[in-house]
C-alpha cells in the first residue's frame, strides 16, 4: 500500500512528534517546514517559548508516530520519502511494507 501526504498532512505529523517529544498537545505546536537543496529538509517548530529544530529523520519519524498513533500502522513496516514540489511545498510518500 503506498500513502501519500500533502505539506499539511507532514506540518500535523511535526506537530504531533514534537508534542508527544516535549509533553505538550499538537495545536500549541507551530512548524515551519524547510527546504534547502543543500541541507535538505528540516523544520524549526514553537511549542510556547522554546524553539526546536527538528531534522530530516525528525520529520520522518514524526511522519511514522503520527501513522502509528491515529491510524494504527506499525513504524518499521512504514518507508517515508519526502520530496520537495515547487508549487505545492513538502510531501511525503509513504509505502507501508
Amino acid at each position: 500500500m503506498k500513502l501519500h501526504f500533502n505539506e499539511q498532512d507532514v506540518v500535523d505529523a511535526c506537530c504531533v512528534f514534537v508534542a508527544q517529544r516535549y509533553n505538550g498537545r499538537p495545536e500549541d505546536v507551530d512548524v515551519d517546514l524547510q527546504f534547502n537543496p543543500a541541507s535538505k529538509f528540516a523544520t524549526e517548530a514553537r511549542k510556547g517559548s522554546e524553539n526546536i529544530h527538528l531534522t530530516e529523520q525528525d520529520m520522518v519519524d514524526g511522519i511514522a508516530t503520527y501513522l502509528a498513533e491515529y491510524h494504527n500502522f506499525i513504524p518499521g513496516q512504514l518507508q517515508v520519502d519526502l520530496q520537495f514540489n515547487e508549487g505545492t511545498g513538502i510531501e511525503a510518500d509513504i509505502l507501508v511494507l
